[in-house]
């Protein structure tokens, strides 16, 4: 991945209004998260994370599209879209990836490292602590009815 350098803070702003995860954080909070936080352009057929990263590094996609594979296989094993995320997992719990992320098609991806988070104030890690919960609880529901259907 490369850092994206090109597109304007007032854009970033005007895309990140768009996704879920900001939509409960002021205008002046997303700008402060922007700041601490690192966009990136995932080419084509190129790596946002594998199995084998150990930071703490949490990806939001903001364009694009990010197919999910686990080492064991080369099964596409789920898709992540604009205004998903992932990482949340060794995000919170200081471990490694638990799966790799490959850029189905060029993508940008907003990538909010736990060092940055750590120095913003009390009132916006919980609400972005909050959003995290939040995505995770809709793909609870959303991998609970896949395995109904498959019942």
């Amino acid at each position: 991945m490369l850092p994206l350098k090109t597109i304007s803070h007032l854009k970033l702003l005007e895309i990140v209004a768009r996704i879920n995860f900001f939509k409960k954080l002021s205008v002046g909070e997303r700008e402060k998260l922007l700041n601490s936080s690192t966009c990136y352009k995932c080419f084509k057929d190129k790596y946002v994370q594998t199995e084998d990263d150990l930071n703490r590094n949490f990806y939001i996609v903001l364009s694009g599209k990010v197919a999910i594979t686990k080492k064991d296989t080369e099964n596409v094993v789920g898709y992540i879209s604009v205004g998903e995320f992932i990482g949340e997992s060794s995000f919170i719990n200081k471990h490694r990836k638990s799966a790799s992320a490959k850029a189905v098609e060029d993508s940008i991806i907003l990538c909010i490292d736990q060092d940055a988070l750590r120095d913003l104030p009390a009132k916006l890690k919980d609400k972005c602590k909050d959003a995290i919960i939040e995505g995770m609880a809709s793909r609870i529901v959303y991998l609970t009815n896949q395995i109904q259907k498959l019942s």
